[in-house]
């Protein structure tokens, strides 16, 4: 049996390309691999593996009654407590503080310092996360793994003919003066995008077309269209957008515009960078990690002033900053990912 035999869940979703691209090159590096729709058949049936790995354990635990809520996370620390006297190790990927839009962030909080103290490695895509760790009573091992690319799923559409970019702006109506701005991904109330809509709306004298894009609850987008009102320099695209057209928006794009809550690691930023994409949002966590380079342009919401600044500023970049941008994405591999997962887990430290 092999000696580097690793339980991973939750199982790998063609939706998300996270999870099958780092599954993918740990397999390449000879780790045995093993996943499984429900964490109860890995926890319950090791089978001679050293290590489970979890990634969004929230998933489990979210529910709007309080009671269910308790409940769920109850059996996900008894999955976790069996787990460990079966011998296994507990190994996370913090890509969140708590849980998005977490019904209940007070017993989210407590689940995740639970979690923690089950943890013997917590890894985190950027250093400061440890600070945030820490703050929840994690003393455990923390090892830094950079977020990586999107490349291999986003691809630049516009990388071998770059007049065509030019071509797709216009397409959507954009002049020469207009810029393009865009937050891309499902639009979830962590997003606060109608909180950007208000900020976007007060910015007279400015130029520019903004396109949230993604997945959107009725609900959702109701509160976004009120904010919206009548302004035609905001105009939402819900629904569901193929890897295509998001990485055409996105590359086509002056700048991602983000006002996250409670963010932790950005999903957005990274497929940004990768496409050579500039970010405009908080400086914080993920974020505040890149803030000495010019392709990340810090902003505090609501400021609608201080946005309207970085609009102007975001003007007055080189075009060399897309590539600044896009070559600090791409310098963080999977297999950089996978190797750092692979060392800390099975290697010397270990």
């Amino acid at each position: 049996m092999s000696t580097r035999r690793l339980l991973v869940w939750p199982r790998p979703d063609a939706a998300n390309p996270y999870l099958s691209r780092l599954v993918a090159s740990l397999r390449a590096r000879g780790v045995e691999v093993v996943t499984a729709p429900h964490l109860a058949a890995l926890c319950a049936f090791p089978r001679g593996a050293r290590w489970l790995h979890l990634h969004w354990p929230e998933w489990m635990v979210h529910h709007p009654d309080r009671r269910l809520y308790r409940a769920r996370t109850a059996w996900l620390l008894g999955l976790l407590d069996l787990a460990r006297a079966r011998g296994l190790s507990i190994a996370w990927t913090a890509h969140n503080r708590i849980g998005h839009d977490d019904p209940h962030p007070d017993l989210g909080l407590a689940a995740r310092r639970a979690l923690l103290r089950r943890c013997s490695v917590v890894f985190g895509h950027f250093p400061a996360a440890l600070d945030a760790l820490s703050s929840m009573g994690f003393s455990g091992r923390f090892v830094h793994q950079p977020h990586p690319h999107f490349d291999d799923d986003y691809p630049d559409p516009f990388a071998a003919d770059p007049s065509a970019r030019s071509a797709f702006r216009r397409s959507l109506g954009l002049s020469d003066d207009d810029l393009l701005l865009v937050s891309p991904g499902s639009m979830e109330p962590y997003k606060q995008l109608p909180l950007l809509a208000r900020a976007l709306r007060s910015l007279d004298g400015h130029r520019f077309v903004w396109i949230p894009v993604g997945r959107c609850r009725p609900d959702e987008l109701t509160s976004l269209c009120a904010a919206i009102g009548d302004d035609s320099r905001l105009q939402p695209c819900p629904g569901f957008a193929s890897r295509e057209s998001l990485s055409s928006l996105v590359s086509a794009a002056d700048a991602t515009l983000l006002a996250h809550h409670d963010l932790f690691t950005s999903g957005s930023a990274v497929l940004s960078f990768t496409l050579g994409t500039p970010v405009i949002g908080p400086p914080v966590q993920h974020l505040a990690s890149f803030e000495p380079q010019a392709f990340f342009l810090p902003w505090t919401p609501p400021d609608p002033e201080a946005l309207g600044h970085q609009l102007s500023h975001l003007r007055g970049l080189a075009p060399s900053v897309r590539a600044e941008a896009r070559a600090a994405a791409l310098s963080n591999t999977w297999s950089d990912a996978a190797a750092t997962v692979d060392d800390a887990l099975f290697g010397a430290a270990a």
